[in-house]
């Protein structure tokens, strides 16, 4: 700008531009290069761990180790899909997320199915989950789990496959789900049954430790209502008389127990 004696008092607006502009591209130039290096970095970015969440029956070694494979290679070309392929043929491994993460994580989360009941099939020990699957027993099995589960024997033939491993027949785990549910719901009769054996023409029957009575509950439903008369009759009955008095005990009716004592030992 000028005074109206022609001097000069003002700094011209293209001298403040220039000094923006001056400051702009070289903060601009910097960003842009950061990217770059970041970019670059990020797609040489190796898989340097597995991690594994939600394991607890499923082991994370076990996990970790069949993963191996992929251990140095660049994180951007593993194959998540084959990844969980490989995990998801794990038993009790129910569903499979994978993850790829910028510091050279492979994260496996894994969801497990959740134990039934401890089963006798076909002359081995299995472990039937909710969805009727006969499994191994998982690690731990005995301590960890086994206490908790009903025993059951009898199952049918099935020729039914789950990813490679058996499955019963919907009945059956009808069955078995619908007495295990009544089962947590009868805690005295709980502390006493043994096992669940499962036949046909609506005969299944349990057994309860120490005593060689077979109780049949059958195989329509109401096993809640079932184990509460048994345990009246457990302790009406049975508890004064002593063990071994019967042969069956028939709780299939609704207003009265039938008994059949057992044969005198000779």
């Amino acid at each position: 700008m000028v005074d109206s004696a022609g001097t000069g008092t003002g700094v011209s607006a293209g001298g403040g531009w220039k000094a923006f502009l001056l400051v702009f591209f070289p903060v601009m130039l910097s960003l842009v290069w950061l990217s770059f290096v970041a970019s670059e970095w990020q797609k040489d970015v190796r898989v340097r761990s597995v991690a594994v969440d939600g394991a607890q029956l499923v082991s994370s070694a076990a996990v970790a180790k069949g993963l191996e494979r992929w251990i140095g290679k660049n994180i951007h070309d593993v194959d998540t899909g084959a990844v969980s392929a490989r995990v998801a043929g794990m038993a009790w491994v129910k569903q499979v997320r994978v993850a790829q993460e910028l510091n050279g994580v492979l994260r496996v989360v894994v969801r497990e199915r959740v134990p039934l009941a401890e089963v006798l099939f076909g002359g081995e020990r299995f472990v039937m989950d909710t969805d009727g699957v006969l499994l191994p027993p998982p690690e731990g099995f005995d301590t960890r789990v086994r206490g908790s589960l009903v025993k059951v024997s009898g199952i049918p033939s099935t020729a039914l496959r789950d990813r490679g491993f058996l499955r019963v027949d919907k009945e059956s785990l009808w069955l078995v789900k619908s007495f295990s549910e009544a089962l947590s719901e009868a805690p005295e009769a709980g502390i006493l049954v043994r096992e669940l054996h499962l036949e046909r023409s609506n005969e299944s029957w349990f057994s309860v430790a120490g005593d060689p009575a077979r109780f049949i509950v059958g195989n329509d439903g109401d096993f809640k209502e079932k184990l509460e008369k048994f345990g009246i009759f457990w302790q009406s009955v049975i508890s004064k008389k002593g063990y071994g008095c019967y042969r069956l005990v028939d709780l299939r009716f609704r207003d009265r127990v039938f008994t059949t004592d057992a044969v005198p030992a000779r």
